[in-house]
């Protein structure tokens, strides 16, 4: 695997780590969210790290499969 793909892989999964904590520490509900926009802006900001970790990865290679679901 390219390295650049592994490390952009890391970084999305070290955001879903923090967005996780984030969860366990403010709860999971839509009214927490809403009503902290510190809590909002740092689920956010993870949300857009793996995004553009996502873009970069298909930039290196458009043939990866995205796929979604357990």
């Amino acid at each position: 695997m390219d390295e650049r793909i592994a490390k952009y892989i890391s970084d999305m999964l070290q955001a879903i780590s923090e967005i996780e904590l984030a969860l366990d520490r403010f709860g999971k509900l839509y009214d927490n969210f809403e009503s902290d926009v510190v809590f909002r802006k740092f689920v956010e900001r993870n949300i857009e790290i793996m995004g553009e970790a996502m873009n970069r990865i298909l930039k290196i290679d458009s043939s990866i499969n995205i796929t979604f679901g357990t």
